[in-house]
């Protein structure tokens, strides 16, 4: 079993589980069904440095971790900007659409900062 395989991060996951709850390892049943997704990409080494990308003129937006880091608060987070910043444009009519939007012509940054693997 390598470290990023399923079956291990499955089994680490239990244990932080029983960990977190003051039990025993191995004390939880095992689950009857499990479905678990690894991205290759997990850990990018650098950011686009806004929450999210949106474009009032294409009417698209773009949210995700891999904008501010790579974990679940990142992509809560930037989901959040994004239906926020959408809010704040339709709630605003007559209101120049160029002054929404955001993220269109940034550079990535390096990464700051360090996640939890």
């Amino acid at each position: 079993m390598t470290p990023s395989s399923p079956s291990s991060v499955k089994a680490g996951m239990l244990e932080g589980v029983e960990s977190a709850l003051g039990l025993s390892k191995g004390s939880l049943p095992k689950p009857f069904y499990t479905r678990l997704q690894l991205w290759g990409a997990v850990f990018p080494t650098n950011t686009h440095g806004v929450p999210c990308i949106f474009d009032p003129f294409g009417r698209a937006g773009i949210c995700g971790d891999w904008l501010l880091g790579s974990n679940i608060e990142a992509a809560v987070l930037s989901g959040i900007a994004l239906a926020n910043h959408i809010a704040d444009y339709s709630q605003s009519p007559g209101t120049d659409p160029g002054e929404f939007a955001v993220g269109l012509n940034h550079e990535f940054q390096p990464l700051e900062g360090h996640d939890i693997g």
